[in-house]
């Protein structure tokens, strides 16, 4: 028989087998597990706008993951663009695309980084939030829908394949020419991850390549009062302003050579009347304060903002602007289409007007001259004009047609004076001009009604 004492050894023992195999299988690894990723969500391209050969395109910084996390686990935004002749698959699109342009991204905190709190930067990119136009200068190669340039710099046995697939499909008894249709420029963005890893792709959004509008030849600007009036010649001439359409390029009689693959699909131009956006320069204000040029994003290229609110179809625009005598100089662009679909032609030439303030003040009224003892009191209505300065006072002796500035030390903003340097029985005559404010010359009011009072 085991002893009691023995039975208590074993579960002694036991107990301390049972700790030690806890302990070791505590501290043996498993298998390794996967880290935990993030994918950025998309950057959608909130809006296209084609001016000439130039495409600016809106893009909106994420501020979130896909699973909804914060910030957005994206260290720079690539944007890519394809044309074609019909939106391109999604799951192809960077194949057939080329890189427009890398918008960068301040950093922010990563929900792992325990180095502390991180302030983003926004000169080291764009913030999360932000929106960012950057600019796509279409060269005459990327005009081409892709599919036409689906065998450039592939080698010859892909150039083969392609051809042979296409004799394959197309007989020259059955082949027929294309309608012509108007390629399309295609955009997608794809936020990238500091460790490399795409996000979440956006949807694609396109600009037509039609044919923009003629430039506007003539611009012209002139002063009307307090106005700057811009008028400007219609697109295209006057066909094209009869035709509301730029008129399309005739055929030349000369035979040329035939036109390849490429030119099947044409670029006619969008239908609609021809408008017009009114733009401005920006102008440096000679009286401020010098001040740090502000740091330039080099990823970002924002377009003109026009004057007017709609394109306009009148041929001319004013707006009211201060006397300021600082040059104001406009260009115009005719505008076709509507919303996603409107094209702005290349800008006319700059057309410049300097707005001088040479309307003088309205003339001083109700002038009247009292005498008292010693002195003559003048009274008058004050003028209305926010530009005034003061007013001058003159006088001189009954007879003599040469007068005497009273108020020597400049205008004075009271509409009354005090003449006390008189002669007793001495007949004085008054005359008050107004002033305004432009510098160096002021525009001085015509003298008015003449005044007379005899000295007691």
């Amino acid at each position: 028989m085991i002893s009691v004492e023995l039975l208590r050894g074993l579960g002694g023992l036991w107990l301390v087998i049972v700790v030690a195999t806890v302990a070791v299988s505590c501290g043996k690894k498993g298998p390794p597990l996967l880290p935990y990723v993030r994918q950025a969500a998309a950057a959608e391209v909130t809006s296209a706008l084609r001016i000439g050969d130039d495409v600016y395109v809106t893009v909106s910084v994420p501020t979130a993951n896909v699973d909804g996390s914060t910030p957005a686990s994206v260290q720079h935004i690539e944007v890519w663009g394809a044309t074609a002749a019909a939106p391109p698959p999604q799951s192809q699109f960077v194949a057939m695309a080329t890189r427009v342009a890398t918008i960068p991204i301040a950093r922010y905190a990563d929900p792992g980084d325990r180095s502390g709190t991180v302030v983003p930067d926004p000169q080291t990119g764009a913030l999360q939030g932000q929106s960012v136009t950057v600019r796509d200068s279409l060269t005459a190669d990327e005009m081409k829908p892709s599919s036409a340039k689906a065998t450039e710099g592939k080698p010859d046995s892909a150039k083969a394949s392609v051809g042979k697939q296409a004799k394959e499909t197309t007989s020259p008894s059955t082949a027929a020419a294309p309608d012509p249709v108007v390629p399309r420029r295609y955009y997608m963005t794809i936020p990238v991850s500091d460790r490399k890893r795409p996000g979440a792709p956006s949807k694609l959004v396109d600009v037509p390549l039609a044919a923009v509008p003629d430039k506007v030849a003539f611009v012209s600007a002139r002063m009307d009062g307090r106005r700057a009036v811009v008028e400007w010649d219609s697109s295209g001439g006057v066909f094209g302003f009869l035709l509301g359409r730029v008129l399309p390029v005739e055929p030349s009689p000369v035979g040329d050579e035939p036109p390849d693959a490429a030119a099947t699909v044409s670029a006619p131009t969008l239908t609609g009347p021809t408008l017009y956006n009114v733009y401005r320069e920006p102008m440096a204000d000679p009286l401020a304060l010098p001040v740090s040029a502000a740091a330039t994003s080099p990823w970002a290229s924002n377009p003109e903002t026009p004057l007017n609110a709609q394109p306009l179809a009148a041929l001319s625009f004013s707006e009211e602007v201060p006397f300021d005598e600082r040059p104001r100089c406009y260009y115009v662009r005719a505008v076709r289409g509507t919303g996603a679909q409107r094209v702005e032609s290349e800008s006319s030439g700059r057309a410049c007007t300097t707005p001088f303030d040479t309307e003088p003040p309205a003339v001083v009224t109700n002038l009247l001259a009292t005498p008292e003892e010693g002195r003559i009191t003048l009274r008058w209505d004050p003028n209305g004009e926010e530009d005034l300065r003061g007013y001058v006072v003159l006088r001189g002796e009954a007879g003599d047609d040469t007068l005497q500035q009273l108020t020597t030390s400049g205008p004075i903003a009271k509409t009354g004076f005090t003449d006390d340097k008189v002669m007793p029985g001495q007949t004085y005559k008054y005359v008050v001009h107004a002033v305004d404010n432009r510098i160096p010359a002021p525009n001085v009011s015509d003298p008015g009604t003449e005044v007379t009072a005899t000295a007691r």
